[in-house]
């Protein structure tokens, strides 16, 4: 290839550089707006919580997020939001005492005393909800971007804090040995691949799927890392849903892969290849 004919294509290059940069960028940083968790149907109708002898339980094992799927043998404590926003402002307040009692000679602050907020992210690990009204009455209200559930989980009862995040924006749990979508988030991956409240995953890849939620959460991923090196396109799915005799084909569109983003260009019109 000839000088001329790189620097054509680096000039091309560049902007999908930056494109994909920006992209990158604003998914990872940007802030999502406030307000509750929006689904169809509403979350609160279908958050399939429950009231137990010895406190709240899912009815059945529910993926919180891509890694975690909470079982219903396992207790829910409470659901929250991190107040990060007080953290640093009790953290400027708190560096300002010690300036001031440097300049005045007072006794300096305890080092190992609790911020105000580190007080109530404790309170909130302490807290134990003792019905399903109070989980459903605080997804009404709690913004939707940061929600967190605190749960025991195992024989020894670990406290877990974890945030409620829905894999490609559906509510996903198992149902009778079948992967069913409870609710689906307006404008995610869910929704775009044309998944619907209710579906019942039959097939992942053309391949039956009788799995566990574990195992479908472990497909999901991969099929994420596999995309990045342009492996697969999407992930495809048939369902089974209400109202129609035969499977409904849908599938999940997975993260464009780097060759493709960057390197995957035309040539540079009017120049043709150097031999």
């Amino acid at each position: 290839m000839s000088a001329r004919d790189r620097q054509s294509r680096w000039s091309m290059l560049l902007p999908r550089l930056l494109l994909c940069w920006s992209s990158i960028t604003i998914a990872s940083f940007g802030q999502e707006a406030e307000g509750p968790l929006l689904t169809n149907p509403p979350i609160i109708a279908v958050f399939p919580v429950e009231d137990g002898p010895d406190g709240v339980h899912f009815r059945y094992p529910v993926a919180i997020n891509d890694l975690t799927v909470v079982h219903p043998q396992e207790k829910l404590r409470t659901l929250y939001v991190k107040p990060e926003l007080e953290e640093k402002v009790e953290e400027a307040q708190h560096n300002q005492e010690h300036k001031e009692a440097a300049y005045s000679r007072k006794p300096m602050p305890d080092p190992l005393s609790l911020t105000p907020a580190e007080r109530a992210l404790e309170k909130f690990t302490r807290t134990v909800w003792p019905s399903k009204t109070t989980f459903l009455q605080a997804l009404e209200v709690l913004n939707g971007s940061d929600i967190r559930l605190i749960y025991e989980r195992g024989e020894r009862k670990e406290v877990r804090d974890e945030p409620v995040s829905l894999p490609a924006g559906l509510l996903l749990a198992s149902i009778d040995g079948r992967i069913t979508v409870l609710a689906v988030q307006p404008g995610q991956k869910g929704e775009r691949g044309g998944f619907q409240p209710g579906d019942r995953i039959i097939t992942v890849q053309g391949e039956p799927f009788t799995g566990s939620l574990e195992e479908f959460l472990e497909i999901y991923r991969r099929a994420n890392l596999g995309r990045r090196t342009g492996e697969i396109p999407s992930l495809r799915f048939t369902v089974f849903r209400e109202g129609h005799a035969e499977p409904v084909a849908v599938s999940l569109p997975l993260p464009p892969s780097l060759q493709e983003s960057l390197l995957d260009f035309p040539p540079a019109m009017g120049h043709g290849r150097s031999e």
